[in-house]
């Protein structure tokens, strides 16, 4: 057989061949890839669905891939992406007329702020915004059956703001800036009176007074604001504060302010 006919006959064979095997292998559709997609969001396979759901998104505009946005932005949040979760739940809130999803949607951005929101000792812009997100889904969905989770959640971050600036008043005592210290006090007594970090406040008042070395000050602060107290244990160590250190504030003194 000649070199020519061999050739030939390879040529033949690729080609026929590459036809029969890809002939098995016929395009999946973008409504097969969505059900795949829905199917690794059930299975716990978020990865597998992002990068599904990614695919549609980049490959269409229709409904489709707005209704990929939301499958999209659930499997962010559980690979614990909650910038990506907030903007694929924001982007389908935006532009779809489904309720029940857009609810949804709406819960799922408070709960990204949410866990988004950084812990005390760092800066709390993130937890104002949650705060104003949160707030927000509360008064457009006041009958949600999602709404305990946001007030809990409203209800931690300002804890966490109010102890942010409780300890910045102590900061400022130990540094004897009392003015500063009074300032920070101040906006936890006034602005998170609900907070457990109330009663606190209250004592440090109390404790700054002393510091300063007014014990009429920190009598009268008492004897004002004894009503307020929420835990009677707190109004007991506020009270205890008096007597303690009615004289001096001695080396137990010392240990409460640098503790």
């Amino acid at each position: 057989m000649s070199k020519r006919i061999i050739i030939i006959n390879l040529l033949l064979f690729f080609l026929f061949g590459c036809s029969i095997f890809n002939k098995g292998k016929e395009e999946i559709s973008n409504q097969e890839i969505f059900n795949r997609g829905k199917e690794y969001i059930d299975n716990n396979k978020f990865e597998k669905a992002k990068n599904d759901f990614k695919l549609i998104i980049e490959s269409e505009k229709g409904a489709l891939s707005l209704e990929s946005h939301f499958y999209l932005g659930k499997a962010f949040f559980e690979l614990n992406d909650y910038e990506q979760s907030l903007y694929h739940y924001n982007y389908y809130s935006m532009f779809s007329k489904i309720f029940e999803h857009v609810e949804f949607s709406q819960f799922m951005k408070c709960k990204c702020t949410f866990e988004m929101a950084l812990p005390y000792k760092n800066d709390q812009d993130q937890s104002f915004f949650a705060i104003s997100t949160i707030q927000e889904f509360l008064d457009n969905f006041p009958l949600s059956e999602h709404k305990d989770d946001p007030y809990q959640m409203i209800q931690d971050l300002r804890n966490r703001i109010s102890k942010k600036y409780f300890e910045t008043a102590r900061l400022y005592l130990k540094m004897k800036k009392y003015n500063s210290a009074f300032y920070y006090l101040d906006l936890v007594l006034s602005d998170y009176y609900d907070t457990k970090y109330s009663d606190e406040a209250k004592i440090t008042y109390i404790f700054t007074y002393i510091l300063m070395g007014d014990n009429q000050a920190a009598r009268k602060y008492f004897d004002i604001n004894k009503q307020n107290f929420k835990n009677d244990k707190k109004l007991k160590e506020a009270e205890n504060l008096l007597v303690k250190y009615k004289d001096r504030l001695g080396f137990s003194g010392y240990f409460r302010l640098y503790k």
